[in-house]
């Protein structure tokens, strides 16, 4: 009997320190060091008080425009990118189709190319390409704005870690290189068609076609907790021939085809973009995901053509009664800055207070730097995000762009990401977007605000004493 206690005992001990170890290798508290307080904020400050060093652009010549639509579709099957409950099963065949559409902006020497792709992010693995891949035609990283319309169910397998095949399916080598040739092919496209372009924005709020889907998955929270962008934001651009384009951004989630669906959908926004070139008003338009981090599409029905279509027709009715109005004119002065974002170690929860170390982090989910793009054309702002970055956050960064006669429009998934980006008075909260996908920590809503904030701080002026600036 004392053997079989001795065993017992041995065995015990054995197992709490093997438990014990496990944890000490695996996993840490929760680092909540005030971000002002740490050195990646004071090497991201570094990095834009060297921005600040370049002046800004000046022209004597409006800025020319161009713009292309290039198929996604590949010549081979693949995953579905969410593959969430579809077993990594690859796609059927095509519900509607998906697009990789490219504006390019020209001025001089300078030019800027805006993508927007019918896919779930631009993944990192694509975004990398573009050090090298468009080189001789005058375009990297520096001068790529990249967005997502963020479908769920898109072409997947395009990034190789543990965590990216749970999101995307299995890694397929392939993937990666064909979205990046078709973007290519579609600034290429784009930029043969660039000619001299007027340049609007309006922004206009909507009823019942987005709400706080954060909050609303905590039923003890009351929803007066909870805000919501719900402004459509439009950039209108007319050419001298009188061909119309449009880029349009909104904050709801384009998930109503989330996860039964087994063909390729660009999702509710692929009907507004179908409907909106059928309209006779816009020859091209382009939909980007905007603050989509804690927004979803509002619920009219649980049937999901029927839902599309309702999220369809609302979006495309609001575009197509103000487009006319939208004002327009000659833009004399364009930047893009691509600006490294420094971030605290990785703080993926597995408690309220306990985190899983870094370096297991990295072996779960990858290791790609990150960055915030923005790139303004006359007095529009785009804020171009690494992430799904929560519309509650939007509110604070406007009122600087306002005081600044700046247009804000925040997009997410620029080629980088990071998680969801909530509201910092989230984040201890228990739900996917804040312990799943809250993955680098503490503040990071504050954070990168600031960052935004001050960026838009050091933008330029729009108008042209050279001419008299032209309106429609």
């Amino acid at each position: 009997m004392q053997k079989i206690f001795r065993w017992v005992f041995i065995s015990l001990a054995t197992l709490a320190v093997l438990l014990l170890f496990i944890g000490v290798v695996c996993f840490k508290t929760l680092d909540k060091t005030p971000y002002e307080q740490t050195e990646f904020y004071k090497k991201e400050l570094g990095a834009i008080d060297s921005i600040a060093e370049i002046k800004n652009p000046n022209s004597d010549s409006a800025v020319q425009v161009g713009w292309a639509r290039v198929n996604l579709l590949p010549p081979f099957t693949t995953p579905i990118a969410i593959d969430a409950h579809r077993g990594g099963k690859h796609f059927e065949g095509v519900h509607d189709s998906i697009y990789v559409r490219a504006f390019v902006f020209k001025q001089g020497n300078q030019k800027i190319a805006f993508i927007s792709a019918d896919l779930l992010i631009i993944p990192p693995t694509v975004s990398k390409l573009f050090d090298t891949i468009l080189k001789q035609e005058g375009f990297d990283a520096s001068n790529i704005f990249f967005t997502a319309t963020h479908t769920h169910t898109s072409v997947g397998a395009w990034y190789q870690s543990y965590v990216g095949e749970i999101f995307a399916g299995k890694y397929d080598e392939r993937v990666p290189k064909f979205i990046a040739a078709q973007i290519s092919k579609a600034i290429k496209e784009a930029e043969k068609n660039c000619s001299v372009a007027k340049i609007g924005y309006a922004a206009f709020p909507t009823r019942k076609m987005v709400f706080n889907r954060l909050v609303t998955q905590m039923a003890h929270l009351p929803d007066s907790l909870g805000t919501v962008d719900s402004m459509l934001r439009i950039v209108k651009i007319e050419k001298e021939n009188g061909e119309r384009a449009s880029i349009i951004t909104f904050a709801a989630h384009n998930t109503v085809f989330h996860e039964n669906l087994m063909k390729l959908s660009a999702d509710w926004c692929g009907l507004v973009m179908k409907k909106l070139n059928e309209s006779g008003k816009i020859n091209f338009s382009s939909f980007s995901a905007g603050a989509v981090g804690s927004h979803g599409p509002f619920e009219f029905s649980k049937e999901q053509e029927t839902e599309a279509k309702y999220m369809a027709d609302g979006i495309a009715k609001i575009v197509l009664q103000n487009f006319d109005s939208i004002k327009t004119e000659f833009v004399y002065r364009m930047r893009m800055i691509h600006l490294p974002l420094y971030l605290r170690e990785s703080n993926l929860r597995v408690t309220e207070n306990i985190v899983v170390r870094p370096g297991l982090f990295k072996k779960l989910l990858g290791d790609e730097n990150s960055f915030i793009n923005t790139f303004q054309i006359g007095n529009v702002f785009f804020a171009g995000m690494p992430c799904d970055y929560s519309g509650e956050l939007v509110n604070e960064m406007d009122s600087v762009a306002n005081r600044k006669n700046l247009n804000l429009v925040v997009t997410s998934f620029n080629g980088g990401y990071i998680g969801y980006i909530t509201h910092s008075k989230r984040y201890l909260l228990n739900t996917y977007e804040t312990k799943t996908m809250g993955w680098f920590g503490y503040r990071n809503g504050n954070y990168m605000n600031e960052v935004v904030m001050r960026m838009m701080k050091l933008s330029f002026t729009q108008g042209s004493k050279r001419n008299p600036v032209e309106t429609k």
